[in-house]
């Protein structure tokens, strides 16, 4: 399941984008177009940040949780504010913006985590069994 929904993410992503191309090859480069862009440029930019955190930073996993979520909302806000999203008087949306994503990944994580921990286990299991 892991690997379907991670095939069909991409997947769409590069449909997404070959539309996009033909679009703006067709039409020029449309608001809506513009805003899909940015935030596949946004995407990519987290996912940077938290291979890096990921990679270089060791900390109990909730504090890494908060520390990811305090990165991803400064990011958005920088971002957000570099391409006109937010202004000073909602900035408070990125909190609310990346809590609602952090919290969706990470329970689609915790879920593919389980079933990758159980799987493992049941193969563990039958290998147990063969040498018996």
């Amino acid at each position: 399941m892991k690997r379907i929904l991670r095939d069909t993410c991409i997947l769409a992503a590069l449909m997404i984008l070959c539309v996009f191309t033909v679009s703006i090859i067709w039409v020029g480069l449309t608001d809506e177009i513009s805003l899909v862009l940015s935030l596949f440029g946004l995407s990519f930019i987290i996912s940077l940040a938290n291979y890096f955190m990921d990679e270089y930073v060791t900390l109990p996993i909730l504090t890494g949780y908060v520390v990811k979520y305090i990165l991803a909302t400064g990011i958005v806000m920088l971002f957000g504010f570099i391409a006109g999203w937010f202004y000073k008087s909602n900035f408070w949306m990125a909190f609310i913006y990346v809590g609602i994503v952090l919290v969706l990944a990470y329970l689609v994580d915790a879920v593919k985590t389980k079933q990758d921990i159980d799987y493992i286990n049941s193969r563990i299991d039958r290998i147990r069994n063969r040498e018996r």
